[in-house]
């Protein structure tokens, strides 16, 4: 027989968002389940390199968030009363080609003009002082942005689960959502194979899996999903300052090829260098590693970083990433579910899941948000409709 819980707030998803959610929404005393249908941080999150990217944030919006998360992780990991590993190192983008250089010249113009003054574009000497290991004659520049840093991705998604837990939220692992009850424009309860809940609000931070959710409301989410593979090294001394974004990867135009390579390197506090990544659209959520994907981006890594060319590789993964076809994030209520928050589709969220997950506490407390995220809507989208 079924347990049943009913609480003001259900949250399906156990990644960085859904944590960060969970934790903001007990944090203000709200009655919280959050429900994950494997484990915290098992999915996407778990296979992010912790990248806290600035420079190329989609929009001012998500720019103001980053921003303001770069300022509050100290206080964070007090909160949490655990190590984040959160370190600014600064993040730079080598540019290889003058395509390249005009992309990224068009991105330094939207860092500035969105408030992040403190990027610029850099000559290769000037790379190889921030990136030692870097073939300055493999480069005409570099992006160079010094705000930027690293977190680990884990520390912080457990983190904020666990504090969540310790505030009088309700996790679920190993718990899918199979069904959802619907009576006329709201999400009445939901279920799984050990559970049914019952809440006033309910969050779909699921990730890739967000469409799947959605549609046992009998909503048509358009949310896509691709592979992403990495590579982590044994661990080394430090080699690797800051964070790598391969500059091609701005170049790859409106018909990208059907694997996109790119040379995206970090080093963690205990000297694993963290390699990313190959690119690949996919069905059936196939989220295996193959052997062309690493193998291409050990070559690009090694015609950007000749010096790594010993490198001894300690395991590969691949993950699956959700975008939008606009490639812009989802954040809002679909038409007729009044009470169905989609959050999904933010790049690099690792970076502003915190500002994210108090915004969502704030729209269930207030009403209102710190930002205006009306244009993240899923109603642009005409097929986010009840079928």
């Amino acid at each position: 027989m079924k347990t049943e819980g009913v609480y003001d707030v259900a949250i399906i998803g156990g990644g960085v968002c859904g944590s960060a959610i969970a934790y903001n929404l007990a944090k203000a005393g709200v009655k919280v389940a959050l429900l994950e249908k494997g484990g915290i941080c098992s999915g996407t999150t778990g296979t992010n390199p912790g990248f806290c990217v600035l420079t190329y944030r989609e929009d001012p919006i998500v720019m103001e968030m980053a921003l303001r998360q770069r300022l509050e992780w100290n206080a964070l990991a007090e909160d949490l009363k655990i190590d984040l590993e959160y370190v600014e190192t600064g993040g730079l983008i080598p540019i290889s080609n003058h395509r390249e250089l005009d992309v990224l010249d068009h991105v330094a113009g939207n860092c500035r003009q969105w408030g992040l003054k403190e990027v610029a574009l850099v000559t290769p000497e000037r790379a190889v002082q921030q990136e030692r290991a870097l073939d300055p004659s493999q480069i005409i520049g570099a992006l160079y942005c010094p705000w930027e840093g690293k977190i680990n991705p884990f520390n912080l998604t457990i983190g904020m689960a666990n504090m969540a837990r310790q505030l009088g939220a309700e996790i679920f692992i190993e718990d899918e959502v199979i069904a959802m009850e619907v009576n006329g424009h709201e999400v009445k309860a939901l279920e799984t194979s050990q559970r049914k809940i019952k809440a006033d609000l309910f969050v779909c931070a699921a990730g890739a899996w967000t469409a799947d959710v959605a549609a046992q409301a009998g909503v048509d989410l358009p949310v896509l999903y691709e592979r992403g593979e990495a590579m982590v090294s044994i661990p080394l001394p430090p080699l690797i300052r800051g964070m790598v974004t391969d500059g091609q990867l701005f170049a790859v135009g409106e018909n990208p090829p059907d694997r996109v390579i790119g040379a995206c390197l970090g080093q963690t506090v205990t000297g694993n260098i963290v390699i990313a990544q190959a690119t690949t659209d996919v069905d059936n959520y196939d989220c295996s590693s193959t052997l062309d994907g690493p193998r291409e981006v050990a070559q690009r890594v090694l015609k950007l970083f000749p010096k790594l060319d010993d490198l001894e590789i300690l395991r590969m993964w691949g993950g699956i990433i959700a975008y939008t076809p606009d490639r812009a994030p989802l954040f809002g209520f679909p038409e007729n579910r009044k009470n169905l928050l989609a959050v999904v589709g933010f790049h690099s969220a690792i970076g502003i899941a915190p500002v994210l997950g108090k915004m969502v506490s704030d729209i269930f407390s207030t009403g209102s948000a710190a930002y205006d995220v009306s244009a993240y809507s899923p109603l642009r989208f005409r097929s986010a409709e009840i079928r």
